[in-house]
């Protein structure tokens, strides 16, 4: 016997993305459900490394980030728990072209106000006397950057949606999207129907398969990611406050942990699974790093460049989770022309903890209001809808996986403030 729910809006992911999606709509009064194939959080949500980055090569997506830090204070304040450290972050040169970038980034932040600055590399090195910093040549300072703590983020969220109506069913896949004349019905899992008008399809590494349901193509490819993070060394301690680091020249970034130190690599030649192949129950927090793997060695020697304390005898853990990219490195938000009802909130290629609070608004506004208070223009669902290149499985692939090889390997060439939307 089949059993049937009704809602406003069923949200298909149980991720930062998709909870912030159901926090908001629920606060402006809309009945959601959350329909979560694993536990909450347990996908790449549960293995970010959460680094908040505002400054971006386009005014307006940093102004997406910097709103997100307001509604992230905002949720501490509600729930009594600290989640956005503020420890500022550091872009670091050690080439010309870097530093050509730093420069041209300091220049459009200045230019809309935002607090980033030059900095020596001397006064580097009395930042982070345990990284090396005789080879740079330059560097830029943003002192309101940090990181997300994703298990309290994904706490707030659920915490605040509950006490807001929401349901979060876990252990419940969608197997099937009910569309009836051209327009979303609901879902279908186990042996139960989930009825709305609106499905947001928010399944992280799994949206693109969620949207073949609707016999779509959905240009987004799931994408391997490796980190370590080091246990505290007595002699190279790591300040909770220290500066976050991206080292765009190595592909490394890098924040306090612990004690300890995070670094992870955005890898040229990265992994593409594919996630038919995963088995149903598939739990991605249970992923576990070969130490002796081509990726690792390559993250251990850039590590060990930039720390040369860290090698392959440093105490530490390897995470490795999956990341969904695109072939632009923007997600995808909002409905294609052909299905109403369907809106899609995926592909945020490692940055949807920092990405999700203002998303969250974002894809409320859009679904509640049919648009948004915000230019998302270049983040639109439909950008690439029906372009030759974009359908076939391979060729998403490629492009993604090219995407995302060049993602800390490509120098930014940012827009001016005037010419940025």
């Amino acid at each position: 016997m089949t059993i049937t729910h009704t809602a406003d809006v069923v949200i298909i992911g149980g991720g930062v993305a998709g909870l912030s999606t159901a926090m908001q709509l629920a606060a402006r009064g809309a009945s959601v459900v959350v329909l979560e194939r694993e536990r909450i959080g347990n996908g790449s949500t549960g293995r970010a490394a959460g680094l908040l980055g505002q400054l971006r090569g386009n005014a307006e997506h940093t102004r997406m980030l910097i709103d997100g830090v307001k509604i992230v204070r905002h949720l501490e304040q509600q729930v009594g728990v600290e989640i956005f450290v503020q420890t500022g972050s550091l872009r670091i040169a050690e080439t010309q072209e870097r530093a050509e970038e730093i420069a041209a980034l300091v220049d459009m932040g200045k230019s809309i106000g935002f607090a980033i600055d030059h900095l020596q590399p001397a006064e580097v090195h009395r930042l982070l006397p345990y990284m090396r910093t005789d080879d740079l040549l330059g560097a830029c300072y943003c002192p309101t950057d940090g990181h997300v703590q994703p298990a309290e983020l994904v706490s707030a969220y659920l915490k605040i949606g509950k006490q807001l109506g929401v349901r979060y069913m876990t252990h419940t896949p969608v197997t099937a999207l009910l569309i009836e004349a051209g327009r979303v019905r609901g879902v279908r899992a186990a042996d139960s129907e989930y009825h709305a008008p609106v499905v947001v399809n928010a399944g992280g590494p799994w949206s693109y398969l969620n949207a073949e349901l609707a016999d779509a193509a959905l240009p987004t490819a799931a994408i391997g990611h490796y980190y370590l993070t080091t246990r505290p060394h007595p002699d190279f301690p790591v300040d909770r406050l220290s500066p976050a680091i991206r080292d765009r020249h190595l592909r490394l970034y890098t924040r306090p942990e612990s004690g300890g130190l995070i670094v992870g690599i955005y890898d040229f030649e990265p992994e593409v699974h594919d996630m038919r192949r995963l088995p149903v129950d598939f739990d991605m927090s249970r992923m576990k790093a070969a130490r002796d793997s081509l990726q690792v060695a390559k993250l251990l020697e850039a590590a060990h460049a930039r720390f040369p304390w860290i090698d392959q005898r440093t105490p530490m853990s390897i995470t490795t989770g999956i990341m969904t990219f695109t072939p632009d490195g923007r997600p995808f938000c909002g409905k294609m022309p052909d299905l109403d009802g369907l809106y899609h909130c995926s592909g945020f290629s490692g940055h949807g903890i920092v990405q999700s609070p203002t998303i969250g608004l974002i894809m409320s506004q859009l679904i509640l209001d049919g648009a948004s208070s915000y230019d998302c223009e270049s983040i639109e669902a439909d950008r690439y809808f029906d372009m030759p290149g974009y359908v076939e499985r391979r060729d998403i692939e490629r492009k993604c996986r090219d995407m995302a090889g060049n993602y800390y390997g490509k120098v930014e060439r940012p827009e001016p403030a005037a010419q940025a939307s």
